[in-house]
């Protein structure tokens, strides 16, 4: 059980563009042949062998799990039209009152909180001690704050140049031990253990 940041990362350290857009990133979803449903959402990759095993793997320990994201990835996802990526309770962490014209039937998968610490709480109490972490300043606020167990990467092999780093605005002294390394077809999955530095 642990609290897990996955995204997917040019070589030069992007996870978005400017505008949040993803461009060649997600590319690695449709390179192969091998079908691999997303849980509790309605889109299915089709990857290579290798990456479909990690796909299997990583969508296991996340099943009705709890999920963490921030506004802009709401706001950016249209709250994936009310079903949140795992299909269990979703976290949003924002200052604002939900969008006026979100669907009141809708609301129930998700809670609008104002604190990145209350959201992981909840979060980790809803999905049985494991957690989902979507948008970097999420992920990295998690860091900060020591809240974060697992980093994944998806690095594709791209430059984009600008754009949303997946690690910006970092004030720890959190290190990373390799847990696995898996070369799929256009992505390698990285996936790292965080390591805390005692107090």
């Amino acid at each position: 059980m642990a609290v897990v940041a996955s995204f997917c990362m040019s070589l030069d350290g992007f996870v978005a563009r400017p505008d949040d857009s993803v461009g060649p990133l997600f590319d690695w979803y449709t390179a192969g042949d091998v079908e691999v449903p997303m849980v509790g959402y309605p889109m299915t990759f089709r990857v290579s062998p290798a990456s479909a095993d990690y796909l299997r793997s990583f969508l296991d320990t996340v099943r009705h799990g709890a999920f963490v994201c921030g506004r802009r990835v709401f706001d950016y996802t249209h709250g994936w039209g009310g079903n949140p990526p795992g299909g269990g309770a979703a976290f949003v962490v924002t200052h604002q009152p939900p969008p006026s014209d979100w669907p009141a039937s809708h609301l129930a998968p998700f809670t609008f909180v104002s604190s990145v610490s209350r959201a992981v709480e909840l979060a980790v109490a809803a999905g049985d001690g494991s957690a989902g972490v979507s948008g970097p300043n999420i992920a990295q606020q998690c860091l900060n704050l020591g809240l974060l167990d697992e980093v994944r990467i998806d690095l594709v092999p791209v430059l984009l140049g600008s754009g949303v780093r997946y690690f910006s605005d970092l004030h720890t002294d959190a290190s990373l031990e390799q847990v696995e390394v898996v070369a799929g077809v256009g992505v390698t999955h990285l996936r790292y253990r965080v390591r805390y530095p005692q107090s």
